[in-house]
């Protein structure tokens, strides 16, 4: 009978064992702990307080550096109602005093449990919402930064409170505007730095007929047009000292009067200005009133550079790859392993708007052949040879013939060009009749480079 009990109590235990996390025992220094936090990506933690070399604080604040939503429990013999609050204040999800049963365990382990299953849920119903939601679903990445982006779009989009969004050129601003604009009457952009600072009044304002010379009819002016929706200036820092107060007055009063107009017209819309630069250092040395900045920094996000969340290179540029096969009506699909791990290395000073132009122009440049993008397609700063093409320009042993190679670089510059004749006809040095002629016979003889 005793035996029977014992092996009931094994089997049992084998049981409990059998379902729980599986454990790891680390013993690190404070700088391997990165290291082995990514080699093992552990779903749960048990770390105790006092430590050689790392404490449980440390342990804390480096988890939720690395990954704010892994419960950490700490366990400790010193289990004073200060350190038990100090660890929860730094993250922790639970406490154990020592010594303690494991039916103790057990319990935290079913609360940790019943609260991943909840995050687990929330971020499955967040991930269907996001798939239906094309604005939201436009800002690409799986990365920590960028997961907290669109939770954070999703928080604050059903108010009208002005945001600033600041980042560097090239990482999607305009893109976050329109998420957090969600279709609520017109949206209207500007660039003010493409604004030259004589018309910039006018185009803001708006003026009637007659106004001044040239002013042939009335004009409603983008504030006015933004009426109902959102405004979205880009380059805000851009803005010239006497536009800001005229922008300041608009934003205090809600009203605007256009130019050459005897009254005012009542505006209601939602600022969402961008800057590429940090505001706040234009404020600290003059450039930009304070007072504005106050009224457009009632909510305020900052863009992550590519650089900052690497992890989503590899999936953004088969993405573009995708997007530029079907735009161009070429059969690349995927990039080569090489060419993946060039993009994986690169330091994108231009974002992610350069990694879509690199993808695109290698997409272009692919033979017809081709159902993958090698690295020497990519431009030369990434280790690729760019238009000058490779071995892949070759068709059963032939190389690429020099009209064919003038074809690929005349696609080529007009890619780099956005698609502007004018302008890739004076990086060429030719005529725009010229081009025109040129890319009339890419179009009726060979369609494909």
């Amino acid at each position: 009978m005793r035996r029977s009990s014992l092996d009931d109590g094994k089997r049992a235990r084998r049981r409990r064992e059998a379902s729980a996390p599986c454990e790891t025992r680390i013993e690190t220094a404070p700088g391997d702990f990165a290291a082995l936090f990514e080699r093992f990506k552990p779903d749960l933690v048990f770390t105790d307080l006092m430590m050689p070399g790392l404490s449980g604080f440390d342990v804390i604040r480096a988890i939720k550096a690395l990954d704010a939503e892994l419960p950490v429990i700490v366990v400790s013999a010193y289990a004073t109602l200060d350190n038990a609050v100090a660890a929860v204040k730094a993250g922790a999800f639970d406490f154990l005093a020592k010594p303690f049963g494991l039916e103790a365990v057990e319990l935290v382990l079913a609360k940790a449990r019943r609260e991943l299953d909840s995050r687990a849920r929330q971020a499955e119903l967040c991930r269907r919402m996001r798939a239906c939601d094309g604005d939201l679903a436009a800002l690409l990445g799986d990365s920590t930064q960028m997961r907290r982006l669109r939770d954070w779009i999703a928080q604050v989009r059903d108010t009208r409170a002005n945001v600033l969004i600041e980042g560097e050129s090239g990482t999607g601003k305009e893109l976050v505007a329109r998420a957090l604009h969600a279709g609520r009457g017109p949206f209207v952009a500007v660039n003010m730095a493409a604004i030259p600072d004589e018309l910039a009044e006018s185009e803001l304002l708006g003026y009637r007929k007659g106004a001044f010379t040239g002013a042939t009819r009335d004009r409603l002016g983008l504030l006015r047009e933004a009426n109902g929706g959102s405004l979205f200036l880009d380059e805000v820092n851009a803005m010239s000292p006497l536009l800001q107060a005229k922008l300041l007055r608009v934003l205090q009063e809600r009203r605007v009067r256009p130019i050459g107009a005897d009254r005012e017209d009542a505006v209601e819309f939602r600022l969402l200005a961008a800057s590429n630069v940090a505001l706040e250092d234009r404020v600290a040395t003059g450039a930009f009133r304070r007072d504005l900045f106050h009224r457009l920094n009632v909510l305020s996000v900052r863009l992550p550079p590519l650089r900052e969340r690497r992890e989503d290179i590899a999936m953004l540029a088969e993405h573009f790859v995708q997007r530029y096969a079907r735009a161009h009506g070429r059969r690349a699909r995927r990039l080569a392993p090489d060419a993946t791990a060039a993009l994986l290395a690169a330091e994108w000073p231009g974002n992610v708007r350069e990694l879509e132009n690199a993808v695109e122009q290698a997409v272009i440049l692919c033979p017809e052949h081709l159902g993958e993008l090698p690295l020497d397609l990519l431009p030369p700063h990434l280790g690729g040879r760019g238009w000058l093409g490779s071995d892949a320009d070759a068709v059963d042993g032939r190389p690429a013939t020099l009209e064919a190679m003038q074809r690929r670089y005349i696609l080529s510059v007009l890619a780099r060009c956005g698609g502007n004749k004018s302008e890739a006809a004076r990086v060429l040095a030719i005529g725009y009749k010229t081009l025109l002629r040129k890319l009339a016979g890419i179009n009726e003889n060979e369609t494909t480079l």
